[in-house]
């Protein structure tokens, strides 16, 4: 019995060895085949594209909304904002940030009616309370697809609720990563992409096992 034993012991520990070699060989393809699964682009045309912000709104996801308005792909810019209340602001911050982000957007060349601004109201959890107003109001304009600009690897998670969030609507969501303070070309090597990958994969397990998204969801973008 201890025979046996001792070769059960040997045997997994040359699996051990044999796994960590292979991880170390190929570790540079796992990853980068993660951050691409976290980080998905889907193509081809969309009603509109929707630039995802928090209380803020990423410069880069500016620039490839502007993109792909400038190529045909979309008709329209939506800017999703969050409404955070002035006690929450940050200090010395009392613009009406909505306003500024339509007034930029004009100076850019953009008309009234390639781009609209809402402001979602936000509660727990936050991107899935977001997501379900900003297509509510979609679905009433009569918008039947959308590219989903999000920042980094935020773009999975966000993809999936925005999914689930159309389903009633049969409105289509297409994933646009977009990339600003790190690149996805290596990002295990930037530090920003490193902590960012870990927080959204943390968030993404976290809203499965919670039920925010539905494992029934499709996780490739059409």
């Amino acid at each position: 019995m201890k025979k046996k034993t001792h070769w059960i012991w040997k045997g997994m520990l040359l699996f051990l060895i044999i796994g960590a070699a292979l991880l170390w060989v190929f570790h540079e393809s796992i990853l980068a085949n993660a951050g691409h699964y976290m980080a998905p682009r889907g193509d081809g045309t969309a009603d509109v594209a929707i630039l995802e912000g928090t209380e803020f709104l990423d410069r880069g996801i500016v620039k490839s909304g502007m993109e792909l308005l400038a190529s045909g792909k979309v008709k329209r810019l939506i800017v999703v904002l969050h409404n955070i209340a002035p006690s929450h602001r940050p200090f010395a911050f009392n613009e009406d940030y909505p306003g500024l982000v339509r007034k930029e957007l004009q100076d850019r060349g953009l008309k009234d009616a390639n781009v609209k601004v809402l402001v979602v109201s936000i509660r727990n959890p936050i991107t899935l309370v977001a997501a379900q107003g900003a297509l509510k109001v979609l679905n009433q304009e009569g918008v039947k697809s959308a590219f989903l600009l999000s920042p980094g690897f935020h773009t999975r998670r966000s993809f999936l609720v925005y999914q689930h969030a159309g389903n009633p609507y049969q409105m289509k969501i297409i994933p646009y990563a977009s990339f600003g303070s790190y690149q996805l070309d290596r990002w295990w090597d930037q530090d920003t992409g490193v902590r960012d990958f870990a927080a959204e994969a943390l968030k993404l397990f976290y809203y499965l096992v919670r039920g925010y998204i539905p494992l029934t969801l499709s996780y490739e973008p059409s």
